[in-house]
């Protein structure tokens, strides 16, 4: 769970923060826009292997967590991949790993016998689930969640080289109770379907372009301004059995400049899911037949009731 400036609400998914340039949308088509909902299992090449746990090397070093890789025995290290061939052809009893620490380059001596048993403390990728958004029916481009990728095992935003989206599907759901927010488990319909690229991570969600089979197509519908958003009845669509998406009932009850407030109502959807689950991040919400937003946080202490930012803001501040 990452906490957000206002503290009653937790975001909804995983996350991780890179830094991106804004473009104008004025001169692309977002006058209407294809509500998804699907599940998705998101994967982040991160730009270099990274240890996700402090590893002892002798009585006083230590390798922290969040320390990027550079190099084994002078050799570019790139993946998990290049880690596990280097170490095969080393022959000293000792060498060199060069790494970054807080930006800063800095080497140590590893013995050989350590480099395997270090392996299970190292990632060149961060994945988890959410929610997609939208895709531009002319572009293809697509975006999800509402929010950034975290990763909480590192506790940080590393920079990451690209990466894909699948289609998952729902296998169970944890329900949500006041003070512990439920989740849906997911499992990938398969790892060789890739739905899509992702192109940007950002804090307004993450971004790229759909390959053309995976998802199907609906139709698109009006993009709401969000000035436009009004407090009342609205609909959020989301997967919560298999690759179901359906439509349930929600009442927005406070609009913002750039993001709403809203309450589950519908009974079935409390029922099952106890309201927000983490993975509902970037679930479409449509209010008199036109794309209002997408959702982004829950409240802790009443699942039932959630926040949400306005698609117009989302398309808008799209890398």
């Amino acid at each position: 769970m990452r906490c957000v400036a206002n503290k009653k609400f937790v975001a909804i998914l995983l996350g991780l923060m890179v830094v991106f340039p804004t473009h104008s949308w004025a001169e692309k088509n977002t006058d209407a826009l294809v509500p998804l909902g699907n599940s998705i299992g998101v994967q982040l090449k991160l730009d270099k292997p990274t240890f996700v746990h402090d590893v002892l090397i002798d009585d006083k070093w230590w390798f922290k967590n969040g320390d990027q890789i550079v190099s084994l025995d002078e050799k570019p290290i790139a993946s998990i991949a290049d880690w596990k061939e280097n170490s095969k052809e080393t022959k000293e009893k000792k060498v060199s790993v060069e790494f970054l620490r807080e930006n800063k380059r800095q080497a140590v001596l590893v013995s050989t016998e350590q480099l395997e048993s270090m392996l299970p403390f190292i990632r060149d990728h961060t994945e988890g689930i959410g929610t997609i958004t939208y895709v531009n029916p002319k572009t293809k481009e697509y975006g999800a969640l509402g929010h950034q990728i975290i990763d909480h095992q590192i506790s940080q935003t590393p920079p990451f080289l690209g990466g894909t989206i699948y289609l998952s599907e729902i296998a169970r759901i944890h329900k949500s109770i006041p003070g512990s927010p439920g989740y849906k488990i997911a499992k990938q319909t398969s790892m060789n379907l890739r739905a899509g690229s992702v192109k940007a991570n950002t804090v307004y969600g993450v971004f790229g372009k759909l390959n053309d089979s995976p998802i199907q197509s609906k139709d698109a519908i009006p993009v709401l301004k969000a000035s436009n958003i009004k407090k009342g009845k609205a609909e959020l669509y989301t997967a919560i059995e298999g690759n179901d998406v359906r439509p349930f009932q929600i009442d927005i009850i406070k609009v913002e400049e750039t993001t709403f407030e809203f309450i589950v109502t519908d009974e079935e959807l409390i029922e099952k899911t106890g309201g927000i689950l983490q993975g509902m991040s970037g679930s479409p919400i449509i209010q008199n037949g036109k794309f209002a937003g997408a959702i982004t946080h829950m409240v802790v202490d009443n699942p039932v009731k959630g926040a949400a930012i306005s698609i117009q803001e989302m398309i808008k501040q799209r890398p």
